[in-house]
């Protein structure tokens, strides 16, 4: 059981990503040299080499800015609220101080907020490089706090010191809140598309509380932020990404590395909602993002967000509109599209129904008696072409399903290699429709049936 929640605060730019990495040993967070780069919430996990289920939530926030040092370009001061939020809702804190910079009054500030608010807190000067740099802890002494720790995040220098410091902490007493280890088996959702979708909106709709930031200035979320769910007693992942422009448009360094980061967020998920606002259509860019998950047989669901903002909508408006998405999405017809606003809170409840029956149909298996009924019908409803080459037709034997997520049908025949594609695109439309595969990629390998136990040395 995870037991405890620590929360890192301290000014931007004192090295809090740095040491939130370092203790959870991952690269979860971004880390830059600029101040403000961290804006929401990211939770991560420490856990002690002995045992993997026991251990703390650490939690990285935005620095503590204020309206003489604010580098956010939001008009209301977000970032805070929701590192102020990290603060109430933590057992303990870490308050983080830079040692080359020195004592600033907004640390002051800080200090005397946590006092007010009463809670736990370790005390951590960060960047003291080497024993030569101890110097530059002496001037913190003046704020009277008795011990803090001297660490360099970067260079691994006490850390683990104060790892077992904080463990010991948390074990003094005191009701700590406590979480279950995220499931390894947990289905993850990738919340992906272009800047201000309305992706984090839609994430705090359906887990019903402020998780990540929202607000109208594109590209407002940089980390990609993975909230745990639980849906019909079925563990879920929210992964919230940072909207992908296209390559010509992105400049800065910062939102090409967040962009990286939600490429590999869609590519380890399992099922991916593309989030479009629907004042803007599917883009291209739209297209390009659906055509990579498909390129990865993941299944996508596409919600057409902001649908309240449509004007002068008829009974054929969102049909049109669908029409629409899938004439640019020839390839994937099977994909399901839903009408949604999270303004008005309209078929938000619908996006977690439509993943599950996703999630279902993924790892679905037919029978392999089913399957070769299905290929039967399919083959003398529609008999393929003769092939010239061979002055025959192509027989198929067999046909089996050997894996799941996404579902794989090999079918055997004589030629596999001289089948016509428009052929092979009908008989993955039958198995898909008669076998009731539902909206997610089906696999459909056809192979020569002296090939057969090679391919299935392969799919084992």
């Amino acid at each position: 059981m995870i037991a405890g929640i620590v929360a890192i605060v301290g000014r931007p730019n004192v090295g809090k990503s740095t040491l939130f990495n370092k203790l959870t040993r991952s690269t979860t967070a971004i880390v830059d040299d600029r101040p403000g780069v961290t804006r929401d919430r990211i939770y991560g996990t420490v856990t002690t080499d002995e045992d993997e289920g026991h251990g703390f939530v650490l939690v990285d926030t935005g620095g503590f800015e204020t309206d003489d040092l604010y580098y956010q370009p939001f008009a209301r001061n977000i970032v805070w609220e929701q590192t102020e939020q990290a603060i109430r809702d933590a057992d303990l804190v870490l308050m983080v101080f830079d040692a080359k910079s020195g004592l600033h009054p907004h640390d002051r500030e800080l200090v005397q907020f946590l006092k007010q608010l009463g809670k736990r807190v370790e005390y951590v000067v960060n960047k003291v490089d080497g024993q030569e740099q101890q110097s530059l802890t002496l001037e913190f002494h003046e704020l009277g706090l008795g011990h803090f720790h001297a660490v360099s995040a970067a260079h691994s220098r006490g850390i683990w010191e104060l790892s077992e410091t904080v463990q010991e902490r948390l074990s003094e007493g005191g009701d700590l809140k406590t979480m279950k280890p995220k499931d390894a088996n947990a289905v993850r959702i990738a919340l992906i598309g272009r800047p201000n979708a309305g992706k984090s909106s839609i994430l705090n709709r359906i887990c019903g509380e402020e998780r990540v930031l929202v607000s109208e200035v594109a590209g407002t979320t940089r980390d990609t932020i993975d909230t745990p769910l639980v849906y019909n007693k079925r563990n879920y992942i929210l992964l919230d990404t940072a909207g992908i422009r296209k390559k010509k448009k992105i400049f800065d360094k910062l939102e090409g590395l967040s962009v990286l980061r939600s490429l590999r967020a869609m590519e380890d998920a399992d099922v991916v909602v593309l989030v479009i606002d629907a004042l803007e259509g599917l883009s291209d860019q739209d297209c390009k993002l659906a055509q990579l998950a498909a390129a990865k047989y993941k299944p996508i669901l596409i919600v057409v967000n902001k649908w309240d903002l449509v004007p002068e909508k008829e009974t054929n408006t969102a049909r049109n509109y669908e029409i629409n998405i899938r004439n640019k999405l020839q390839d994937m017809p099977f994909v399901p599209v839903l009408f949604a606003s999270c303004l008005e809170n309209q078929r938000i409840h619908k996006i977690m129904a439509k993943v599950e029956e996703l999630v279902d149909a993924y790892s679905k298996r037919v029978p392999t008696s089913r399957i070769n009924d299905c290929m039967q019908r399919a083959v003398q409803e529609h008999t393929p072409a003769l092939l010239r080459k061979y002055n025959k037709r192509v027989k198929f034997y067999f046909a089996t399903q050997v894996a799941i997520n996404p579902p794989t049908i090999v079918v055997k025949c004589n030629v596999a290699d001289e089948i016509q594609e428009s052929y092979k695109r009908y008989m993955i439309k039958r198995f898909r429709t008669e076998l009731e595969y539902g909206d997610v990629p089906l696999r459909v390998f056809f192979r020569d049936k002296a090939d057969e136990k090679e391919f299935a040395a392969q799919h084992q």
